[in-house]
């Protein structure tokens, strides 16, 4: 039984040698947006998805941001995903050079 379970661990760790995730090409980059009333976090995350020149899908964006202002916004908010008016966001996204 140890021997499949040690055999079973080295075939998971050689199938998964090189599935690395590609590293995004270009610059980063990083702007400050100001929430205006009637905004939603996923238009804010759609309108810098455009920019981006990677494609991600828009939750996946939109969780980053919220990773990106977790300390200084959302920690203390429920649902963490709630934005008001006035509030800045850091928000970084990638672009060709």
């Amino acid at each position: 039984m140890k021997q499949l379970i040690i055999a079973a661990l080295i075939a998971v760790s050689v199938a998964s040698c090189g599935n690395v995730a590609e590293r995004p090409q270009g610059e980063l980059k990083s702007e400050v947006y100001i929430v205006q009333s009637g905004d939603t976090l996923d238009e804010i995350s759609y309108r810098y998805m455009q920019k981006s020149s990677v494609r991600r899908d828009i939750r996946e964006f939109r969780e980053g941001i919220i990773e990106l202002n977790w300390d200084t916004l959302f920690k203390d908010r429920y649902p963490h995903g709630l934005i008001h008016p006035g509030d800045r966001l850091q928000i970084n996204y990638y672009v060709e050079k």
